[in-house]
């Protein structure tokens, strides 16, 4: 995955292949441009009612996953003169990013109403340049806070650790790289399986029986894939983590051979 993929996929695209990504990433880059050039105007004209307008459709955003009014837009007319694919429904990462922008623009109109104009400015263009940075790369700063504060909560497990996976590997456990088959094709590891994590729903049965290791670029995926078949009731499936830690794993074990 490129970058800008792993960005979205932190923003909640998580069902999503890299073709499918790579599909999505200009269309995506729409509703934070249009909302951001509102924005601008509203701060640069100290036009306060501009910015309660904007605040409003990031608030509509955070309520209704399919229904932002820029997102409509963008599938009803831009999509068609562009060619380009619909925008899905909106994740909760990306709702939760557009509840905040619309909390900033809101608070800066305040601002601007008290007679604040300097600090209404500051307000706005922070930002401003959050949303640059999510236009330009697709990293999203409340996303990644969102994550580590699921990390911090325990609700982002951890990889297994590599002493215990290394046991379940010597009494029968298989590999599978959840990324896409791109990707596995070029650097696969001995012994390794492929299902790409966006088919992992789809293939449950496969995994009812016998003991699983699940890897990717990062650990993202296979978190991910780990948690989907957990719930769907499979029991004896680890997270193992990125290659990087399955490649350490798999050189442990071709040492000991």
């Amino acid at each position: 995955m490129t970058f800008q993929q792993r960005g979205l996929f932190q923003q909640g695209y998580q069902e999503y292949s890299p073709e499918q990504l790579r599909q999505l990433e200009w269309g995506l880059r729409f509703t934070p441009f249009a909302c951001s050039a509102i924005t601008a105007y509203g701060l640069f004209t100290a036009q306060p009612m501009v910015l309660f307008a904007v605040a409003t459709l990031g608030i509509w955003a955070f309520l209704a996953p399919a229904a932002h009014p820029m997102d409509l837009l963008y599938n009803h007319l831009v999509r068609h003169i562009t060619g380009a694919v619909a925008l899905p429904e909106n994740p909760f990462q990306r709702r939760l990013a557009c509840l905040a922008a619309g909390v900033m623009n809101f608070v800066a109109a305040v601002l601007f109403t008290a007679n604040l104009p300097t600090a209404a400015l500051g307000v706005g263009l922070a930002l401003l340049m959050l949303q640059a940075i999510v236009i330009f790369t697709h990293f999203c700063v409340l996303s990644w806070m969102y994550e580590g504060l699921m990390r911090i909560l325990g609700k982002w497990n951890a990889p297994i650790a590599l002493d215990e996976a290394e046991a379940l590997l010597r009494d029968g456990a298989k590999l599978v790289d959840v990324r896409s088959a791109n990707e596995f094709a070029r650097d696969a590891l001995p012994g390794a399986t492929n299902v790409p994590v966006e088919h992992i729903e789809q293939n449950c049965e496969q995994f009812a029986n016998g003991v699983y290791l699940f890897y990717c670029a990062s650990g993202t995926r296979s978190q991910i894939a780990t948690e989907k078949l957990r719930a769907a009731g499979a029991t004896a499936v680890y997270d193992l983590g990125s290659k990087s830690r399955a490649s350490t794993l798999a050189r442990s074990e071709d040492a000991k051979k």
